[in-house]
Parts: structure tokens; sequence; C-alpha cells
């Protein structure tokens, strides 16, 4: 039977599934190849930094020499630099949308250092422009702005030397051969200190690159240490799993959990009451509209507030066990109305209905805490509210009698949504995992949180010893309904079952996947270095293996399935892949046996324990997502 462990992420129940793992594997580039690639990321993004100040920069030295050149001598140069803007964004964006970059890191970075030619030629131009008939101390201005550019493009643009080479050539060379042409002794005296200026701006560029690689070789060693740590600890983790130390964690966690209570419960709720206090005050001083409509929404903003933090702080309690009930009697019928007429008003304002249908018949009472009761219907009613565009909300209370002949109280919330699929459904009442867009689980188009609303839901009517469901098609709206005893621990038997047969492997143990014990092994006996390359041919060797198994299985040959299973087995054997190994060992023996029917059957899970198990190697080898 195909379980949700088993069916991989993204896919719907019943869809082929051949797509799920790639047919062959991203290798993770050696550290010299990701340094490379680090540093072209640090050369692009430092270039962008100062890409309009230069211009500012052109209009200052042009107007420095309006007296001395043409005005359309600035305009030449600035066109130059903004060719050279024009040709630095293609180099990024080309760099950007490469999916292979990190490989084609070297090819961006010549490209890039072949543009800083045409950005230095904007000074090279400009020297040849501005200079011939200038002043010296023009002269002066000028090589101290070129100084100025090449030490700030030896910062800027260290990570890839040629750069820095390119760019102090184009743009000094013009004016240093100016200067030796002359050939008096001012001017040689001032290429040789050019001359000298450049060498010690080669060797900074030098050590600041050194410095660049030493600190991604760093970061990158640091990395692949934290990740073998993680594989180490997850292999560990896996023997370590002893009552002792559970007890010592849930001990830890309900003294954590008790600590945060307190600390919502004292520091936040009474500045979210004084809060709420003062918009009404706001609200009632207000002399416009405008005034009326903000402090209308700091009121609901506090209100919403809130509202979330007592969500948390039942959340809180429901988990550390610390909620206690307060049962009484009451009329079901009664407090389901008061909460329709409580929440109408929101359906309204979102011009929606909202409706109570009573069944006939119910003229008992019931005994159980009617302020969560009431809270849970609130939760439910909120939460149709806010996912249904269209139509209108219908609240039913009805009872029933169980086999055992004990009443129940069957409280229901239909709404005309958009509905949910199956694979939402499943993780509905799951605490932390909805998210905050609400296509996730309706499919609107519009982002709404869910909350923990639904979640607190579940875990009351739990607490109350009742169940919850819901009902629901894609495009059909939802029914989110809900079973409570008539008297506080009633009809015991019959919530049990009824919870065994909702979720049957509600209790099982998690199915072993990966053997870490030893995976760990496996790298520690070839080094950090070398188990993904391990990794990589032995999956490729499984993949094409599950081929072969899946060709046998379409061709019906018993003896070519029962062949490629057993190979199956011990490839995936060799990598500690031990759920694969189980179900391959199922197919061979089962076709060694001349049950080919049975083996048949079994393919199917095959494929889906690889998906399952692709993903979890993933989550401690991320090179192997593909």
């Amino acid at each position: 039977m195909t379980t949700e462990a088993d069916r991989p992420a993204g896919t719907e129940a019943g869809q082929p599934q051949e797509a799920v793992f790639p047919g062959t594997v991203r290798r993770n580039p050696p550290i010299e190849t990701r340094i490379v690639a680090e540093q072209v990321k640090l050369l692009l993004s430092l270039g962008e930094a100062s890409r309009w100040t230069i211009f500012g920069g052109i209009l200052v030295v042009g107007l420095a020499f309006y007296q001395t050149a043409p005005i359309w001598a600035t305009a030449v140069v600035a066109a130059i630099q903004l060719i050279a803007q024009f040709a630095f964004d293609r180099v990024r964006a080309g760099f950007n949308a490469d999916p292979d970059n990190v490989e084609h890191a070297p090819k961006w970075a010549h490209r890039y250092a072949l543009v800083t030619l045409i950005s230095g030629a904007t000074w090279g131009v400009g020297a040849l422009l501005w200079l011939p008939d200038s002043s010296f101390a023009h002269e002066v201005f000028y090589m101290a702005v070129l100084a100025a550019l090449v030490m700030a493009t030896a910062v800027s643009r260290a990570t890839y030397p040629p750069a820095v080479i390119y760019y102090t050539l184009s743009s000094c060379l013009p004016a240093v051969i100016m200067f030796a042409t002359r050939g008096d002794a001012l001017s040689v005296a001032a290429v040789l200190l050019a001359l000298m200026f450049f060498a010690t701006i080669m060797g900074w560029t030098r050590r600041i690159n050194e410095g660049y690689r030493e600190a991604f070789r760093l970061r990158f060693e640091n990395a692949d240490l934290v990740e073998r740590m993680a594989r180490a600890h997850a292999a560990t983790e896996q023997r370590r799993r002893d009552a002792e130390e559970a007890e010592a964690r849930a001990k830890a966690a309900m003294q954590a959990k008790q600590e945060f209570l307190d600390i919502i419960s004292h520091e936040v709720r009474e500045p979210l009451d004084g809060l709420r206090n003062m918009a009404l005050y706001l609200g009632d001083e207000a002399v416009n509209e405008t005034q009326i409509k903000i402090a209308a929404s700091i009121e609901e903003t506090s209100q919403l507030l809130r509202r979330l933090v007592d969500d948390m702080i039942d959340f809180s309690e429901i988990e550390s066990k610390s909620l206690e009930l307060k049962p009484r009697s009451f009329d079901p019928v009664e407090l389901t109305a008061s909460v329709v007429r409580m929440m109408r008003h929101q359906a309204v304002t979102r011009g929606l209905s909202l409706e109570l249908d009573v069944a006939p018949g119910i003229d008992a009472l019931m005994t159980a805490d009617a302020d969560r009761l009431r809270q849970v219907l609130s939760n439910l009613i909120g939460n149709a509210i806010k996912f249904t565009y269209q139509g209108g909300v219908v609240v039913r209370v009805a009872s029933l009698k169980t086999p055992g002949g004990e009443t129940v109280f069957r409280f229901s919330v239909t709404d005309t949504g958009p509905g949910l699929a199956e694979d939402a459904r499943a993780r509905l009442f799951e605490a932390f995992t909805q998210g905050a867009d609400a296509r996730d689980y309706r499919f609107s188009g519009q982002t709404a949180g869910v909350g923990l609303g639904l979640p607190i839901s579940e875990r009351l009517v739990r607490l109350m010893g009742g169940h919850i469901d819901v009902d629901s098609t894609v495009g059909q709206g939802s029914t989110f309904w809900f079973l409570l005893p008539s008297e506080t621990g009633g009809a015991r038997e019959y919530f049990a079952a009824l919870c065994d047969e909702a979720r049957p492997d509600g209790t099982a143990k998690p199915e072993r996947l990966i053997d870490h014990d030893h995976l760990y092994e496996l790298e520690r006996r070839l080094g950090g270095h070398h188990i993904t390359d391990h990794l990589v041919t032995g999956l490729q060797r499984v993949l094409a293996l599950h081929r072969d198994i899946e060709q046998a299985r379409s061709s019906g040959n018993g003896a070519a399935l029962a062949e490629g299973a057993l190979s199956l087995k011990t490839a995936a054997a060799d990598l500690g892949l031990t759920a694969i190994a189980t179900v391959a060992d199922n197919i061979g023996t089962a076709a060694g046996q001349g049950e080919q029917e049975a083996a048949m059957r079994e393919v199917p899970r095959l494929q889906q324990k690889i998906a399952a198990t692709w993903r979890e190697l993933a989550k401690v080898y991320p090179s192997l997502a593909a």
C-alpha cells in the first residue's frame, strides 16, 4: 500500500512519478572551482556599486577642464563610459542567467575584464581630449584622478587581477605616453613614479586577491566540515533514541514552553489591551472620517494580535498538557447560535451569508467546556469566512447515537469556497506547516494565513474527548466537522475506534530509509571529499538497475526481473539504502519463487522508495539535489 511518506513531494496520488528523481546526479564542484565562482560573484557585485558615481566624476573633471578643452569632450567621455556600463550589465545578466555559472565563472570573468578595457578607455580618451592644451596644475589634477581610479579598481576588482591590469593600462597608458614623449626631466620623473605606483598597485592587488581566496577557502571548508558534522550527528542520533534521553528532552521542552507562555502572558497581553483601549479612545475623540478609520484600523490590528497571542498561549498550554478544562452543563444549540450571531457581521462584510441549521430532535444538554467549544466554532467559522469568496457558510448542529447507545453531538461548518486538495487535507491540522499562503490549501489565488486556529481546534476537540475531520473536494467547498460526547469522558470506545480508522498509521514508527551508520563509516573510510563521488556512482547504478527492472516488468520477463532485483539489492546495500534494498529483496524473492505477479506489484513501490530515499539523502548531502 502506498503511503504519504512514500509519495514524492509535489505529486498527486495516481500521477506518474517517472520524473521525480533525475536521470543524472549533479556533482559538487571542487573547492577551487567554487572559490573562483565566488570571486567572480564578488567582482560583479562590487563593480555595480559605483556604476552611477563614475558619471559624476566625469562631470566634475569635465568642468575642471572647461577653459582648455571643448565641451563636447566631456560628452564623448561620458558616452564611452555609458557603453561600458551597458556591457557590464550584459555580463552580469548573462552570469546570473547561466545555470552552470559556477563551472563557467572563468569565462564570465574574462568577459568582464575585456569590458574593463572600454571602461578604462573612458579616461584614456579623456587624457587625449582634456590634457593637450591644459596647464601643469590641470595635469597634476588629472594624474591624481587617475591614481584614485586605479586604487579604487585595485580594491573593487582585486578578485580578478587581469581586470585591474586591463583597466590600468587602458586608462593610464595614453597619459603616460604623452608625458614620456615630451622628453623633459620632469615628465620622465613623472613616468617613473607612475610605473612604481603601478607596481605597488599590482602588489596590493595580489595581496587582496590572496586574502579573498583564503577567506572563501575557509568558508567552503567550514561549510563542508559542518555538513560532515551534520552527517556524523545523524549517524549518532540513530543510535541514541532511548527513553531516558527522550524524557530529558521532553522536560526541557516543557520548561521552555512554560517560560515562553509566562513571557507572552505577562509582557505582551497588557500592552495590546492598552493599545486597543487607546484606539477606542482615539475613535471617540476623532473629528473626521480619516481619523475614525485610522483608529478602527489600530483597534482591529490590536485585536488580531491579541487573538494571535491567545492562540500561541493556548497552543503552548495544550502542548505542555497544562490546559485545564472547565466542564459545565449547557445547551449546545444556544451556544452555537450565539457564536453565529457574533460572527455574522464578518460574513456580511465580505458579502457572504452565515446561517445556522439545527437538526430536529435535539433536546439534550451536553457537559463540556463551553468556552473551548465556542473557541473551536469561532475558529472554524472564521476560517470558512476567510477562504470563501462567494456564496456563504452554513453551521449545522445534530445529535447522533453511537453503536453503544451513547449520545454524541455533531457540529459542522460548510462553506462554498474553492475546496481542499488531498495532500492539503492530510496536513491541515498539523502545527507550523500551513505557511502563510492560502494557495497551498485553497486554490483561491489570494494570500491569507491559516495561523494556529485549526491545530488548536484539533487539539481542543481531542482534549474534550472528541474527533475532528474535514470533507472537501476541490472546487466544491469544504465541510469541517467534529464530534463531542454529551458527557465528559463519554463514548470513549467509539471515539478511539474513529481515530484509529482515520489514522491507522498515526503511531507507527518512521521507516528507516537510510543506514546513517553505514554512510558515516563510508565517509570516514573514503574521506569527506570522495564520499560524494562514491554516492554519485552508486546512485547512478541504482537508477540504471531500476530502469532495467521497469523494462523487465513491462515485457513480463520474470528472469530478468529477478536478476535486476538481486543486483539492485547489492548496490543499495553497499550504499546503506536499506529501504530500497528491502523492496528489491522482496521483488527478487517473489520472482525467484515463481510468484511473478507479486513481484510485479512491488515494482511501483520500489520507485516510491527510491524517490523518498533520494530526498532523505539530499538533506545531508545537498549536492545530490537536482
